[in-house]
């Protein structure tokens, strides 16, 4: 009985426990967990790794650096291309190098982002609860920061709106904020480090340390002819000392590039077109000298800027893609993050690739929807990194879209909001998929099958924000629209069915919602066949919703046939059969048979133990709702040693923000607490 995955987003409420602290000031939030402290050295998000002859700029490391390296806020601010991100990345190091109790890099544009890297903080700090959403994992992860007694650093990369961040900065503590952005509106969150471009002297030492040139007369002409713009000298330099050229050579081949209209007003900064020309020339001179650069450079100029795995861009990577993205390092397009598993490209250096062949973007759109489509986590939400990952570089790529209608990439971004989705709140699922069906209306119109099933799981989200009219509504005109537009057969009809009956089963009188199961289970059966696991799901949770509607007997009925038809068309070794059997023994528990209930789940779980073994997940999950159950029906010592033995494996294998691991923990303390014969 698989439910849908977008269900189950309930939030939990944390209270105040012994390690719990109450953070004075703006946020006045509660922290749960201990903080940061000597013995547990964090290093999280994905720090770049220093560029070929950093330059060294003593004044910027200074200022950020400041007098008391403790409870202040940086600002570094300065146009794009100028070295903001490479200074930010060194003071990172810097801080590593020092053994600072945490150091996270978090990128900062939008607040998904924001709020990702610092949920990937609360993971590795094993503050994020069972129940959280992304957003509160977040602000466990400020508030336990604004509690440290150490020295930490959080990086906040191309922050694009103060009213965003000011929210996520923390408060207080031993924490320094370091927040790299184009917007001087920033500086008014704390102290303004200025990046500019390079001084002539600076270019000049990194023109002559990278290319080994002994030519300051013709470093420094070249330094004026790029603005003295750090991205561009670097770009240079490298295609300089690739070729074993000079600096009069560069600039002649420089000034015979053309430069396309569109890339002359540059963001409306103040760029020499011959730093574009830099990049440009860059680019061309890597595409006709290294094997396979302009496809990789191509899909990279719309995936993500804050930097793409390497395996979503060679999923079997091998010496020879190696070698490649090791070149295009060299050349200064690429930077490796600091565990060389992921690649930046600079967002001057993607759009120059866009923009420089606008008709290319169409291939690199349908470039990247094949790599995501094999990058895709195939689990259930389970890899929290790899599904952040893919929902980072999907909407990355759909942002490229515009008005195209590419259908593949539309239901990338629908699965992609679907994972935000679950790690939402209720109220901002809604918004999401609100969002989103209105984005699908506009391109596909709001009858295409992508905007339908959109509009379904909208539905469903309304029925867990305890909206079920307006989602008994959604469902409804959907289910009109799918049969008017694709049929009664198609999927997504039989899947509006199946959620209209789930908002009566969440929110109405079961006995309203059997009717509506039965239907659903009718269509599915005559759709799918009798014997189709996703039919054999819908009667499992019709026999529940009977079950709950007090009609034992039926329930326990169903339940059953629904088992013999699971082993005789999936096998009794089959995940669904065995959730099946688990279904039966809670239909057969809510009717009061404690004995065959009991007899049921431990056959269900040593079947799980036998088909998955003993610290799968499923399994674990089963026992969990067992020792509910003996918790429920007088048997508290047998439940008491089940949540101790779930507690220490959950921990073990799930960690300690599983579900599973939260709930076998409240429960224990829960039974564990002493009776008092005098209280209520």
């Amino acid at each position: 009985m698989t439910q849908d995955a977008a269900g189950d987003r309930a939030v939990a409420a944390g209270s105040v426990g012994e390690r719990a602290i109450v953070i004075p000031g703006d946020h006045n939030t509660v922290q749960v967990g201990a903080p940061p402290a000597a013995a547990g050295r964090l290093v999280v998000g994905d720090i770049p790794q220093p560029p070929a002859s950093f330059q060294e700029r003593p004044g910027i490391m200074s200022g950020l650096r400041g007098e008391d390296r403790v409870s202040v806020v940086r600002s570094v601010s300065g146009a794009p291309g100028v070295g903001k991100t490479t200074m930010a990345a060194a003071y990172a190091r810097e801080c590593q190098g020092a053994s600072f109790a945490v150091v996270a890099w978090v990128h900062a544009e939008t607040h998904e982002q924001i709020v990702a890297g610092l949920g990937r903080l609360a993971d590795r700090a094993g503050l994020r609860g069972a129940g959280d959403s992304a957003a509160e994992a977040a602000e466990k992860a400020r508030d336990w920061l604004a509690a440290a007694r150490e020295p930490c650093l959080v990086v906040f990369d191309n922050a694009a709106s103060v009213r965003e961040l000011r929210r996520w900065v923390p408060a207080t503590g031993n924490v320094q904020t370091v927040i790299t952005t184009r917007d001087r509106a920033f500086d008014r969150l704390g102290a303004r480090v200025p990046v500019d471009v390079f001084t002539e002297r600076e270019a000049v030492a990194f023109l002559e340390r990278a290319t080994g040139l002994d030519d300051p007369a013709g470093a420094a002409a070249l330094a004026r002819e790029l603005g003295h713009l750090a991205l561009a000298l670097a770009q240079a330099a490298a295609l300089i000392e690739d070729r074993g050229s000079t600096y009069a050579a560069y600039l002649a081949t420089l000034r015979r590039v053309p430069l396309a209209r569109s890339l002359r007003s540059f963001d409306s900064d103040a760029y020499p077109d011959s730093a574009v020309q830099a990049v440009t020339l860059a680019v061309e001179a890597a595409e006709a000298e290294i094997d396979g650069a302009a496809d990789v450079l191509n899909v990279l100029s719309v995936l993500s800027p804050d930097g793409v795995p390497r395996c979503l861009l060679y999923p079997a990577i091998d010496d020879d893609a190696l070698d490649r993205l090791a070149a295009l390092v060299r050349r200064s397009l690429l930077t490796w993050s600091q565990d060389r598993l992921s690649v930046v490209v600079h967002r001057v250096t993607q759009r120059v690739l866009r923009e420089r062949d606008p008709g290319a973007t169409g291939h690199a759109l349908d470039r990247a929807a094949e790599l995501l489509q094999d990058y895709r986590p195939l689990d259930t939400w389970v890899d929290r990194d790899k599904w952040e990952s893919f929902v980072t570089q999907t909407e990355a790529v759909y942002a490229h879209v515009g008005e195209r209608p590419v259908p593949v990439l539309a239901a990338l971004r629908q699965l992609a909001v679907g994972y935000r989705a679950r790690h939402s709140s209720n109220a901002d699922a809604v918004a999401l998929y609100e969002q989103c069906v209105a984005d699908f209306e506009r391109v596909f119109g709001p009858h295409h099958e992508i905007t339908l099933n959109t509009r379904a799981d909208l539905a469903f989200s309304y029925s867990h924000l305890r909206q079920p009219e307006r989602a008994v509504e959604l469902y409804e005109r959907t289910i009109v629209d799918y049969i008017r537009v694709l049929g009664p057969d198609h999927r997504g009809t039989l899947k509006s069915y199946a959620g209209l009956a789930d908002v009566y089963s969440l929110n109405y009188d079961p006995v309203d919602a059997v009717p509506l199961q039965e239907r659903a289970v009718a269509e599915h059966v005559r759709v799918l066949g009798s014997g189709h696991r996703t039919t054999l799901a819908r009667r499992g949770l019709l026999a529940l919703t009977v079950s709950h509607a007090d009609q034992h007997e039926r329930a326990i009925a169903l339940m059953e046939s629904t088992c013999a038809d699971c082993v005789r068309s999936l096998g009794e070794n089959d995940s669904d059969t065995l959730m099946a059997q688990r279904g039966l023994a809670m239909v057969v528990g809510n009717s009061g048979n404690d004995r065959r209930a009991t007899e049921l789940y431990r056959a269900c779980i040593a079947g799980y133990e036998r088909v998955l073994g003993a610290d799968n997940v499923f399994t674990l999950q089963t026992k969990l709702v067992f020792a509910d159950f003996l918790a429920l029906t007088g048997a508290p010592a047998t439940a008491l040693t089940l949540y101790a033995e779930l507690l220490e494996t959950g921990e073990r294998v799930l960690g300690p923000g599983h579900v599973v691991t939260e709930q076998a923990r409240s429960h224990l303390a829960t039974l564990a607490r002493p009776h008092d014969p005098a209280g209520p």
